[in-house]
C-alpha cells in the first residue's frame, strides 16, 4: 500500500485555492495538470509502499510523536514554484505559521520515522502544491502570471489533526483514502 502522511486543508479555503487554479488553468503559457479538489493537501512525509507491519510502526510513530504538539494556527498565502519561478515544475502555496510549528512538526517526525527506516528529508518547506508544469510554450508569461498572484492571501486555519493516508495510482489521477487521523493534542 503506498502511503503518506497529511494535514488536510479545510474546505472553506479550498474556494480560493480552486480560483487561483482557474487562473493557471486559463494561461496558454503552459500545459500544467492541477490538483483535484479533494487531493489539495499539505504532504508532511510519503512513505512510498509499505507492508502492514511497517503501516504499523508508522503509526506507533504518529501516535508517539503527535502529544508533544498543541493545535496551531496556520496561514495559506504566497504561490511559489520548485525549483523555482524562473523554472516553474511544481507550483504550490505557502503554509506558515508564527513559530515554525509545521516545520518543527515536520523534524521531530521526520527523525523519528528514520529510526523505524525511512530517510531523511533533505530540507522541508511547508506547502501546497496544487498544480504540475508538463510542457511550457512560453516561459517569460507564465513567469509573469506566477509574479501577478504571488503574494495571494488565502487564509488561516487551525491545524489540529494529521491524516495518515494511502494512495491508489489510477489512469485518471490518484485516489486518497484516509487511513487514520491522529488529532494534536
Amino acid at each position: 500500500m503506498r502511503v503518506f502522511l497529511a494535514i488536510d486543508i479545510e474546505n472553506y479555503l479550498k474556494n480560493d485555492i480552486l480560483e487561483t487554479q482557474e487562473i493557471l488553468k486559463s494561461t496558454d503559457s503552459a500545459r500544467i495538470k492541477l490538483v483535484e479538489e479533494d487531493n489539495i493537501h499539505l504532504t508532511m512525509k510519503f512513505f512510498g509502499d509499505v507492508t502492514d507491519t511497517k503501516l504499523e510502526e508508522i503509526m506507533d510513530t504518529i501516535d508517539y510523536v503527535k502529544d508533544e504538539y498543541d493545535p496551531y494556527n496556520m496561514k495559506l498565502s504566497r504561490v511559489g514554484a520548485f525549483p523555482n519561478i524562473k523554472r516553474p515544475r511544481v507550483i504550490w502555496i505557502g503554509c506558515h505559521d508564527k513559530e515554525k510549528m509545521t516545520s518543527d512538526l515536520m523534524q521531530n517526525l521526520d527523525f523519528n520515522f528514520e529510526k523505524i527506516g525511512f530517510d531523511l528529508e533533505r530540507s522541508y518547506t511547508p506547502h501546497i502544491t496544487i498544480g504540475r508544469v508538463k510542457q511550457t510554450y512560453d516561459d517569460n508569461r507564465l513567469r509573469e502570471l506566477l509574479k501577478d498572484i504571488e503574494s495571494t492571501y488565502y487564509g488561516d486555519m487551525e491545524v489540529h489533526k494529521l491524516t495518515l493516508k494511502s494512495s491508489e495510482l489510477t489512469p485518471n489521477g490518484p485516489i486518497y483514502d484516509t487511513i487514520e487521523e491522529f488529532s494534536l493534542m
